[in-house]
C-alpha cells in the first residue's frame, strides 16, 4: 500500500513538471521571445563575421611575429642597419597586434551578451508552445524569426588564448 502511495506521488510529481514544462507562452513573453530569436539569428552572423575577420588578421600578425623572431635568429648581432630595421618591424608588429586585441575586446562582450541573450531564450522560451493566434499578431519579422527558429544560430566563440601575440627585443 505504502510503494503505491509513493508511485502515485512520483507519477504525480512528474506530471506537474511536464505541465510546468509545457505551459504555453503568453502573448508577452511570445513577444519578448521572438525578440530574443531576431536578434539572435541577426547578431549572431555579424558577430562570427567580424570575428572570422579579425581571426585572420590574428594568423597574419602572429605569423609576422614567428617571421621576425626567424629573421632576427639569423641576424648578426654586430649588424646594427639590419638589427634597427628588425627592431622597427618588430615594433610596427607589436602596434598592430595591441591594435587588433583592443578591437577584439568590444567584440568580446558583444558576443558575451549575445550569449546571455541565447542562455535566456533557451530557459525560458525553448521548447514552450505558443497560441497560434498570438503568433499572428505579432509583427512579421517577429513571426518569420520564430518560424525560422534557433537551429541553424550559432553564437560565435572569441577563446582569451588567441589574442594576437607580438614581441620586441
Amino acid at each position: 500500500m505504502f510503494a503505491r502511495i509513493i508511485c502515485c506521488l512520483v507519477a504525480l510529481s512528474a506530471s506537474t513538471v511536464v505541465v510546468a514544462e509545457g505551459k504555453a507562452l503568453s502573448l508577452p513573453e511570445l513577444q519578448r521571445c521572438s525578440s530574443q530569436v531576431q536578434q539572435l539569428r541577426t547578431d549572431s552572423s555579424k558577430l562570427t563575421q567580424q570575428s572570422q575577420q579579425l581571426n585572420a588578421e590574428r594568423d597574419a600578425i602572429n605569423q609576422s611575429t614567428a617571421e621576425l623572431t626567424a629573421e632576427d635568429a639569423k641576424t648578426a648581432q654586430t649588424d646594427l642597419k639590419s638589427g634597427l630595421a628588425l627592431h622597427q618591424r618588430r615594433m610596427d608588429n607589436q602596434a598592430q597586434a595591441a591594435a587588433l586585441n583592443a578591437r577584439i575586446a568590444p567584440l568580446r562582450r558583444e558576443i558575451d551578451s549575445l550569449n546571455l541573450i541565447k542562455a535566456d531564450y533557451d530557459r525560458n522560451c525553448s521548447g514552450r508552445p505558443y497560441r497560434r493566434a498570438d503568433l499572428e499578431s505579432l509583427p512579421e519579422s517577429q513571426r518569420s524569426a520564430m518560424r525560422a527558429g534557433m537551429g541553424d544560430v550559432q553564437v560565435p566563440y572569441i577563446d582569451p588564448a588567441s589574442l594576437a601575440t607580438a614581441t620586441t627585443r
